[in-house]
């Protein structure tokens, strides 16, 4: 209560205690372009063209974050190592293998519209400016960058934007390639159970459960199972290696997941995580007959944040939001007609091809009949503390790249993109927003979108919508989407899957969308990996929406606070376990206990709740119960819990299951037996490492923003905005720490306090473009 009260006191605040602080004018040519920031460090940027407010878009975002823009731009492009050193030689290296060319770069920079290119060349030169200043001594270098040696910075260029666009588009909008790592489950299970493998690979990679919660809340006809995927009939076996090397498919997997390359970018405090949430409420379900959208993106956590706030005014929009750095545009916010927000969709978008190679080359492959060479170069990448720049050599097929060769096996790993190429679909898409002024609009630019992203907006005009985003590849007739596909040529994507299509729906009947990258619809299946099951997170969300007939900002506010430490697991198996517990232990005092205070735990995983530390053990127990005997820990204890998840337990557990498994995993053991027995297990567990029952308080894990102190709770979005879509919109945001990447900038940490009592502030537009 204390914290909605906090919430309800900030909500309060208005538009004059929040703006404005400081204000700059800056001179282009006869254009003036005015910055105002607000209380928050926030810049309001005016300007009377689209060249100018771009241009003050890369001013004020250099003004903030030139050492991240920096860093960003390094990362993307596989050159960290120049300023960083060996340590950062393996990302580099993944970046140059999975990334684009400069060449690339500029042949998708000549495929935008005159105007596309214009946004980029002023957001160039808006940062160049500030460059010029840093490099003249007029400005001080970033305190980061001078730790690191830096004395000069290198001009801007637009394919710096283009690289960081394309890295971030693939980082939340690519999902599968994960067909190695299911190559290698497989031949574990070979191992244990023979020619049983593939049945119970089936139990633990399912293709489809139609009970998972779904974003279109009714089947209204915009696909069918057989439209693109087919999964359905997809019944055999790929072409695999008989024999293949567990060497170089370890380190094919180690460049397609990308390993070395996020483990910099938690070093560095950039984007790790994947996920994000969204509720939408229509005019119906509002207290106030206005719809009502939160976005909740979940990216990373650190100082600064990987979000950073901006507002731009011009004659043809003005729009407020959150983007990246380095990106001129504004990814999730409202203009003056709407207001979006997006999550990553999570559809299969990347497939591993198993090239046939020649026995006379490694660089040479069978593809329709005839053996083809490998399109070679050789990348330099240079690295500080030594004096010759390292070669790396990248190979390419008719798929993609080459992740690695099992020349033993007679084959290569080659990564195939549906979106490759087409990652700035997503500028196009989201710039078009910025313009947009109805449901229609809005729709015609997501066509643009190649990557997979969920888009949620609501309109000024009462309408609400939601588009599943991307390119999907339709495969070939009997390929399994979970191993690597043979490529010969026989079992080459059949084409895309055309975008209407894909899931979408205007206007739901429940009067509301809720997402947090669950599955868009019921027909629409799994990938490589089972990413929707019966049990998901996003159920909370549902529950919340529908716990009331009529919605005001309030309720998505205390919402919010609700789904970040709900744990939903609980919605399913705490009533198995109680009814269990009075079945076959009415007669034990302590499991009595505990079942009383169970029953009594409100699901949330509060600091200091015994029952959140009983429950989470308990189901780890459970998990080992089970299925350890059977199935081993596949080697490596934390696969083995992301593998056993919480549908899986649930299709065993379930009084009437809705998938079958191939054995009982009981064995035998009848369901209350087994659940009272990992509970036993469970609490000796625990007394064992914790002592008394005093000292098994929940212990919430952590939101880093080093070196400022951490924030219980980690579950929320790294930027969450709520608003009312009215005349004018209105709404609230929070994007801890702060602004400014600057220690000594009062912006540098003024939300992270807000953030940690779960307060927000005012999301509004102030004044008009300036039209001199």
């Amino acid at each position: 209560m204390r914290k909605l009260m906090a919430v309800a006191v900030v909500a309060m605040l208005t538009v004059a205690t929040v703006f404005a602080q400081k204000s700059e004018t800056v001179k282009i040519g006869d254009a003036t372009i005015r910055i105002a920031r607000d209380k928050f460090g926030v810049p309001h940027i005016y300007a009377p063209s689209i060249y100018g407010i771009f241009y003050g878009s890369g001013y004020a975002q250099a003004q903030d974050r030139l050492a991240q823009m920096e860093l960003y731009r390094r990362t993307a492009k596989g050159e960290l190592a120049e300023i960083m050193g060996e340590g950062a030689l393996e990302q580099d290296k993944q970046r140059r293998i999975l990334g684009c060319t400069e060449a690339e770069r500029w042949e998708q920079f000549s495929s935008l519209s005159p105007e596309e290119q214009l946004v980029l060349k002023a957001f160039a030169d808006g940062v160049n400016a500030i460059i010029s200043q840093v490099n003249a001594g007029k400005r001080p270098m970033p305190q980061r960058l001078k730790e690191l040696g830096l004395t000069k910075l290198r001009p801007w260029k637009v394919t710096d934007t283009i690289a960081i666009a394309q890295m971030m588009a693939e980082r939340f909008g690519s999902s599968g390639g994960e067909e190695l790592r299911m190559l290698q489950l497989r031949l574990y299970l070979q191992i244990r159970f023979g020619a049983q493998a593939m049945s119970v690979l089936n139990d633990l990679a399912w293709q489809n459960d139609p009970t998972s919660p779904t974003t279109v809340t009714s089947d209204i006809g915009h696909g069918t199972r057989d439209e693109g995927r087919g999964t359905e009939k997809q019944k055999t076996q790929n072409f695999v290696p008989r024999h293949p090397s567990l060497a170089p498919l370890t380190d094919a997997i180690r460049i397609a997941e990308e390993w070395d390359s996020i483990e910099w970018c938690k070093r560095l405090g950039l984007f790790t995580k994947f996920g994000s949430y969204a509720m939408v409420v229509a005019p119906q379900k509002s207290a106030t007959g206005k719809p009502l959208l939160v976005g909740g993106p979940q990216m990373a956590t650190g100082t600064p944040s990987i979000a950073y706030e901006i507002a731009l005014y011009c004659p043809k929009f003005q729009v407020r939001g959150m983007t990246f750095a380095g990106i001129p545009i504004v990814l999730i916010g409202m203009n003056a007609h709407l207001a979006w927000t997006t999550t990553s969709g999570a559809g299969d978008n990347v497939d591993i091809f198993a090239e046939h190679l020649s026995k006379e080359s490694k660089y040479r492959y069978l593809y329709r009949g005839e053996w083809l060479p490998m399109e070679r170069r050789v990348e330099l990448i240079f690295v500080k503390g030594k004096d010759e720049p390292v070669q790396v050599e990248i190979c390419r097929t008719v798929h993609g790249v080459v992740l690695r060769w099992d020349e033993k096996a007679g084959v290569a790993y080659a990564r195939a993109k549906a979106y490759w190429g087409k990652e700035l679909g997503a500028l196009r898409a989201i710039y078009g927003f910025h313009k947009a002024t109805n449901i229609r609009d809005f729709a015609e630019a997501c066509k643009h979108i190649a990557t997979s992203h969920n888009f949620f907006v609501a309109t000024k005009d009462g309408d609400i919508g939601f588009w599943f985003c991307g390119r999907y590849p339709i495969r070939a007739e009997g390929v399994d989407p979970r191993f690597p596909t043979p490529g010969t040529g026989e079992f080459d994507w059949k084409g895309f899957v055309p975008f209407e299509k894909l899931p979408q729906q205007i206007n739901p009947p429940t009067g509301f969308f809720a997402n947090w990258n669950n599955k868009p619809a019921t027909w629409w299946d799994n990938g490589d990996l089972p990413r929707w099951g019966a049990i998901h997170h996003v159920k909370r969300i549902f529950d919340l929406l529908q716990s009331k007939p009529k919605l005001t900002l309030e309720d998505l506010r205390r919402f919010v606070i609700d789904i970040e430490g709900y744990d939903v697991r609980a919605d399913f198996f705490k009533p198995l376990l109680l009814r269990a517990v009075q079945r076959v232990a009415l007669n034990d005092t302590e499991l009595r206990l505990i079942a009383d205070l169970l029953k009594r735990w409100d699901n949330q995983r509060s600091e200091g709740s015994v029952a959140a530390t009983v429950f989470d053990a308990w189901f780890e127990a459970l998990q080992d119960t089970i299925f350890a005997d059977d199935l081993g820990d596949f080697g490596d204890k934390n696969l083995f819990r992301m593998a056993i998840q919480p549908s899986l337990l649930w299709y065993v557990l379930a009084d009437r299951p809705p998938r079958k498994l191939s054995r009982d995993y009981l064995n035998g053991e009848s369901k209350e037996d087994v659940m009272v027995k990992a509970l036993r297990v469970a609490l000796e567990r625990l007394r064992k490492e914790r002592g008394e029952v005093v000292n098994w308080g929940f212990r919430k894990p952590l939101w880093r923003f080093d070196p400022l102190p951490p924030i219980p709770g980690p579950n929320r979005g790294a930027y969450i905005q709520i608003v009312e879509v009215s005349s004018p919109l209105r709404g609230f945001n929070i994007l801890p720490p702060g602004q400014s990447e600057d220690p000594k900038s009062p912006h540098y940490a003024d939300q992270h306090a807000l953030a940690s009592r779960w307060q927000f502030k005012p999301m509004v537009f102030v004044g008009t473009a300036n039209t001199e």
